[in-house]
């Protein structure tokens, strides 16, 4: 398996975490990702965990500034 696929393997499973304590370490992640959020995901309307669905959907497009925070939260959980 490819370092990319692993990477983006793991960034899906940060994506897909929702526990208050998991979101809370994610914060950074959510700052290097906001130029993401409004590329890919300014159409979808907040709630019931639609915006981390837009990205865990174009998890391969995102930048790598928001690839690399969202790594660092998963490895501080």
């Amino acid at each position: 398996m490819s370092a990319m696929l692993k990477r983006v393997l793991m960034i899906g499973a940060i994506l897909s975490l929702s526990t208050s304590a998991a979101m809370a370490q994610m914060r950074p992640a959510v700052g290097a990702c906001k130029p993401d959020i409004a590329r890919f995901c300014s159409q979808v309307p907040p709630g019931e965990g639609r915006i981390k669905a837009c990205m865990k959907a174009h998890l391969p497009e995102l930048s790598e500034p928001c690839k690399e925070a969202l790594f660092q939260a998963w490895l501080k959980q």
